[in-house]
């Protein structure tokens, strides 16, 4: 692999994770890739700049400048601790999800006050999306054959944004995860030629008794 898998899952993911089965990738997501998109901090910062540039207009930047840091100063300080509280968040938000994959199986462990677990095989998993941003981080989804519904806002930010009907888990903004994406599709497609292997096999041998029988 030519990225580095972060430190290996903690006991709870791995109790779950059945005897015989190798960890292909375990990691978590970036810190500031879902602080800036998924938490919202950079719309934040955005609304702050549209702040200071409609407080420095009505205060006259160029005539008062005092006018313009004493109007300015409220919006400041509301803002620094608004982004001081997304980001906290956000840190035990990354602190707490723990993304899994075996050889056979995705696992993913989200939520901070409700702690969420999905154990999904690959034969349960239709389809694999990923969506590859600039920085190289991204998110990797994966829908379900199972007619469980996965709970959208207890498995927030590990699911599929604006997926509600049906809702798809995600990798949320993992780094390097066109890497990962890739590994994802060659365990998965591996796994799910031994199920076909071996339901050819079962095949063959029933048509055997079958002729046997005959």
């Amino acid at each position: 692999m030519d990225y580095k898998t972060e430190a290996p899952p903690p006991s709870d993911v791995l109790s779950s994770i059945p005897e015989g089965e190798n960890i292909v990738w375990s990691g978590k997501p970036d810190f500031k890739s879902i602080t800036l998109r998924a938490f919202g901090l950079k719309y934040l910062l955005f609304y702050l700049l549209i702040s200071f540039s409609f407080v420095s207009i009505r205060s006259g930047i160029i005539i008062e400048p005092i006018n313009l840091i004493t109007s300015f100063v409220p919006y400041l300080l509301s803002g620094v601790l608004i982004c001081c509280i997304v980001s906290l968040f956000s840190y035990f938000q990354v602190r707490n999800t723990v993304y899994v994959v075996t050889d056979k199986r995705v696992v993913i462990k989200t939520g901070v006050a409700l702690i969420f677990m999905l154990n999904v095989p690959f034969e349960k998993i239709s389809e694999i999306n990923r969506q590859i941003l600039g920085d190289g981080s991204g998110n990797i989804s994966f829908k379900l054959i199972s007619g469980k519904r996965v709970p959208f806002f207890a498995s927030w930010p590990s699911v599929r944004p604006w997926y509600f009907s049906n809702p798809e888990p995600t990798f949320r903004y993992i780094a390097d995860a066109d890497l990962v994406a890739t590994d994802i599709s060659r365990a998965a497609a591996s796994k799910i030629h031994q199920v076909n292997k071996k339901l050819t096999q079962t095949d063959t041998d029933s048509k055997s008794e079958q002729g046997a029988l005959v």
